[in-house]
């Protein structure tokens, strides 16, 4: 057992030293590749000074034929001491400067006509921009109210009489009481869809804020709002106690309505695609319904889920 234990002691002896010979190469190994990197960055830097010194050799002789160029030419050489700085006033003596021209009287007559036009030019970019300026504040107090049913003018109203329009089989005219001084004349596609004697006398809901519109020689000044499908259309109906002139309103959309909807901004026809009565008959604006405050809403008689216009 002794003498085991006595090679083993050796053993661990002669791996220690393995381990402390295997570290101090490692060093050189490491000493030797600094070195590799000195001597490369060292040849490269010989290079470098020699390349540079042969470019500085270019440079004179080039400054050399320059100079001699010069000479040959007439011009004169003026040694400069070193740390002075060169004035073009310097060789205003020597050196030939080019002579003014005189504007002749036709280009003087151009450049005049030419300043003219630019003056011209600079008054009505100035006058457009003013123009721009003047019309900014009214069009974007306009355009920052959101595109939703807050802009549409609708009230109720009491169809007061209809009859079918004189030149065109499909239309009504009808004088509507909206609440109003006077009445308001109104033609409506419905012939083919309401009887005559169903359009006498009868409450509606009329859009109030378009843009009057000529129909077959009769101008129209609002629009009938009913549930439509391509088969049927239903006149929409006010709640009970709701009376002429009377505001619908919807919950969540505030705000007063247009005066006159401008057609070309296409208010109307960016908000009547979200038009639709619902599965009970209500008519709705994304779900919203049609309500006259206190009195109730307002509802198609048989048509759920169609569109509205």
């Amino acid at each position: 057992m002794a003498a085991n234990n006595a090679v083993l002691n050796r053993l661990e002896q002669k791996g220690a030293e393995a381990d402390q010979v295997i570290e101090y190469l490692k060093q050189q190994v490491a000493l030797l590749k600094e070195k590799a990197i000195l001597q490369a960055s060292l040849r490269e830097e010989k290079k470098l000074r020699v390349e540079n010194a042969k470019l500085k050799k270019e440079i004179e002789g080039l400054k050399q034929e320059l100079i001699q160029a010069e000479i040959r030419n007439g011009v004169k050489q003026v040694a400069v001491p070193p740390g002075t700085t060169i004035s073009a006033a310097s060789f205003s003596d020597d050196v030939p400067q080019p002579a003014a021209v005189a504007p002749s009287p036709a280009s003087k007559d151009q450049i005049k006509g030419e300043d003219e036009e630019k003056k011209k030019k600079e008054k009505a970019e100035k006058k457009g921009e003013k123009k721009e300026k003047k019309q900014q504040p009214a069009t974007g107090s306009s355009d920052i109210k959101p595109v939703d049913v807050s802009r549409l003018d609708l009230r109720v109203g009491c169809i007061i009489t209809a009859e079918k329009h004189p030149d065109a089989d499909t239309l009504y005219v009808e004088e509507v009481d909206v609440g109003e001084a006077s009445r308001r004349t109104v033609v409506s596609g419905l012939v083919k869809h309401v009887p005559l004697d169903q359009m006498q006398n009868r409450m509606a809901i009329l859009l109030c804020n378009l843009k009057p519109a000529k129909m077959r020689g009769v101008v129209s000044q609002a629009m009938v709002m009913c549930a439509s499908s391509p088969e049927k259309v239903e006149i929409l109906a006010p709640p009970p106690g709701a009376v002429p002139g009377d505001r619908i309103t919807f919950e969540g959309f505030p705000g007063d309505p247009e005066k006159e909807l401008n057609p070309k901004k296409k208010i109307w026809e960016q908000i009547q695609p979200d038009l639709h009565t619902n599965d009970q008959c209500v008519a709705t604006y994304k779900g919203v319904p049609f309500e006259v405050k206190g009195k109730g809403v307002c509802r198609a008689e048989t048509m759920a889920n169609s569109g509205i216009k």
